[in-house]
């Protein structure tokens, strides 16, 4: 065992993945459903590590930097921002403890500006203690930029397959669909002019289970804090405890919800609500890649597909062109399908 992380078992899982057919691959989803106003609930899915099923019993909330009361949810841009941080840090972890060094303390402050619709200046400062050498950080650093499949994701370009089912509001029979609760947020202050500053602190707890808080917003001259703690974790084949989601359901769940709160700003704006909304989103994972086994097997998240289904009273063809709208006006699915460029560095 070397910082929480037991190095034979995964020195047994590399062996797998390399010997046996399909076991380097993994399969993540999210489900998300509207709870009205500009809040999603997010559930994590049964996830499947090569020929294994297991169970993501994991669900919370997604805000709108617009809620003003001091409880409010993260927002997608905050769970887009713990993907980046959280993989960053758990490759940290594995590199160290493979080289064997201790770990005494490590955080990755991750921060973005969102000005509308877009996140830009987003970064990474790895702050690490531990007894290797200079040598060794630096390689470690050099291997987050080369094995880190969030951190690829966002500074890559990729792809998001939109799968969309509309129906009627004529189809709501015996108040199955009940519309949801109007709420909170409006499209004219939703999207400000003026770019909002906010990021999440990512401390190392033990192994890969890591303590997300959100740091202090800025927008204008005021500055404001949030008390929302979250935790990340693996499923136990990554050499984890599945006590938390990990860093790519969250920045599933950043994607999905963010596309999700903009369809229904958009749907508003327009003068035609929504009455329902669900969603899942989907990605595969290649391990090969990760774990430098092949070198043509990609370390981004793959295959990236989201469901969406909508009850309201608007046309297929309108429903259509406000999913556009939403996607253009959507920072997370911007980040995610463009290449993002961000910063990584080590505090000295």
């Amino acid at each position: 065992m070397k910082n929480g992380i037991n190095v034979a078992a995964v020195s047994e899982l590399v062996h797998e993945i390399r010997k046996v057919p399909g076991e380097n691959e993994i399969l993540y989803g999210v489900g998300l459903e509207w709870l009205g106003g500009l809040a999603m609930e997010i559930r994590t899915l049964p996830l499947r590590f090569g020929s294994k099923r297991l169970g993501r019993d994991f669900s919370f909330r997604a805000g709108h930097h617009t809620d003003p009361g001091p409880t409010a949810p993260p927002t997608p841009a905050d769970y887009f921002m713990t993907g980046l941080g959280a993989c960053i840090a758990n490759i940290l972890v594995q590199g160290a403890s493979y080289k064997g060094i201790t770990i005494d303390r490590l955080k990755v402050e991750a921060a973005a500006r969102r000005a509308r619709t877009r996140l830009t200046d987003l970064s990474a400062l790895v702050n690490l203690t531990a007894d290797g050498s200079w040598w060794q950080y630096k390689q470690m650093m050099m291997n987050v930029a080369r094995f880190s499949p969030n951190y690829i994701t966002v500074t890559l370009p990729n792809a998001i397959e939109l799968d969309y089912r509309h129906l009627p509001s004529g189809f709501r029979s015996g108040g199955l669909f009940a519309p949801a609760e109007e709420s909170g947020g409006t499209v004219g202050d939703a999207e400000g002019s003026d770019p909002l500053d906010l990021g999440v602190d990512v401390a190392w707890r033990n192994a890969t289970q890591f303590d997300v808080s959100l740091r202090d917003r800025r927008w204008r001259q005021e500055r404001w804090s949030l008390p929302a703690r979250f935790p990340v974790d693996q499923p136990v084949p990554a050499a984890g405890l599945n006590e938390a989601p990990n860093p790519q359901e969250y920045i599933l769940a950043a994607v999905v919800a963010d596309l999700a709160q903009q369809l229904v700003l958009v749907c508003r704006g327009e003068g035609r609500p929504l009455r329902q909304l669900n969603a899942t989103m989907r990605c595969r994972l290649d391990m090969k890649g990760c774990f430098n086994l092949f070198d043509k097997s990609a370390v981004q998240l793959q295959d990236n597909r989201i469901e969406l289904s909508a009850v309201s009273d608007n046309s297929e063809t309108d429903m259509r062109r406000f999913l556009r709208m939403a996607q253009d006006s959507s920072p997370c699915w911007q980040a995610f399908v463009n290449a993002t460029p961000a910063a990584l560095e080590r505090a000295d």
